[in-house]
């Protein structure tokens, strides 16, 4: 009987680990995680899309790559059926992305704004090629976001990040942000986006530190 107990209670433990875990790499739901990848003062946190997603620290690549895999695989399935659903190949995209499986999640969101073009899986996408590694690919597919939707604040605030972090572009990104202020007067990120700028004008010598 005690033996009993005591091995329902390691199974519950056990299962309460798990849960935990996925909590922490799929409970927040949505591809902008309001957390900074980068800053240039602890008081300053980065708008949300250039956020990169936290995983548990005792999980390792693998395991997020095969929670990934189970994460996805219903939709997987349904993708057998319907391979032409942007909205579905959007939506494994950003669990690839979640677990930081970024060239994954890269695939998928091609796939599906080569679909149905699209401003918001555009930045999305922009994202998953910055944390990719690859800086050129995210900026002109975040300038194709403006394409279709020119005063995006997200692709313009993403820009303008990585172009002074990443290019050394101090004029690029002044230009970005202020059209951000400009054309999203409202912006809830509004204070954090002008910390930025007056950064960027008065300590041109100092990109934001990268957390990559």
């Amino acid at each position: 009987m005690e033996r009993n107990q005591l091995t329902a209670k390691s199974r519950s433990r056990s299962q309460i680990c798990v849960l935990s875990v996925l909590c922490l790499l799929f409970g927040s739901g949505a591809w902008y995680l309001a957390h900074s990848l980068s800053k240039t003062s602890s008081d300053v946190r980065q708008m949300e899309t250039l956020s990169k997603p936290a995983s548990a620290a005792t999980v390792t690549p693998d395991q997020l790559k095969q929670m990934a895999d189970k994460q996805a695989e219903s939709l997987l399935a349904r993708l057998q059926r319907t391979p032409e659903d942007a909205v579905l190949l959007s939506d494994i995209g950003k669990i690839y992305f979640q677990t930081g499986q970024f060239s994954v999640a890269v695939k998928y969101y091609e796939d599906s704004v080569r679909i149905k073009p699209d401003a918001a899986i555009l930045v999305k996408l922009g994202g998953a090629y910055h944390f990719a590694g690859n800086d050129d690919k995210a900026i002109s597919t975040w300038n194709r976001a403006l394409s279709f939707d020119p005063n995006n604040p997200d692709a313009l605030f993403n820009i303008g990040l990585v172009k002074w972090r990443a290019k050394r572009d101090r004029e690029g990104a002044i230009a970005a942000w202020q059209k951000l202020l400009r054309t999203n007067p409202n912006h809830p990120k509004r204070d954090q986006v002008e910390k930025l700028l007056d950064q960027a004008k008065q300590r041109p010598e100092t990109p934001i530190a990268s957390n990559k």
